[in-house]
């Protein structure tokens, strides 16, 4: 009788996961791709329209949805959340936090004109070039 070993069929907490940055459907350009766990900040940027002000989200990844966690804008208005579980005055910058509003992906019409920008734990993953002027854009998590 011989030695058998033992090989688990699965393995123990989360599946590896990454965040995806694409064309929406029917595209298929996908711009980004990184390994994301839930450790991980992703910050979504652009300047709004018509102030010219700057707009911030802070995500994390939560199993396959994307958590908005806060907000950071210089402006309050409609559109605006304005029942934040936390909030602070930062110069004249907003910051609305403890959001936990899901998303199984966050969609937008990329512009070049609002400056669209993507961070990863602070560093620059996705400039304003890297996506066509008025490109249907997508930020999603993906199984690996």
């Amino acid at each position: 009788m011989g030695l058998g070993i033992a090989v688990p069929t699965s393995m123990s907490g989360p599946a590896p996961r990454r965040l995806v940055i694409r064309q929406q459907e029917p595209g298929d350009q996908v711009y980004r791709s990184v390994p994301i766990d839930g450790d991980d900040e992703v910050a979504m940027t652009w300047m709004h329209s018509v102030d010219k002000t700057p707009w911030w989200e802070y995500y994390r990844a939560d199993g396959d949805e994307l958590v908005l966690d806060c907000t950071e804008l210089s402006l309050m208005g409609a559109g605006t959340p304005f029942e934040a579980p936390q909030t602070e005055l930062d110069g004249d910058m907003v910051r609305l936090c403890g959001l936990d509003e899901r998303f199984p992906a966050v969609r937008w019409i990329h512009s070049h004109r609002v400056h669209h920008r993507i961070y990863f734990n602070g560093e620059l993953l996705l400039p304003t070039r890297a996506i066509g002027h008025h490109v249907r854009a997508e930020m999603i998590l993906i199984g690996d």
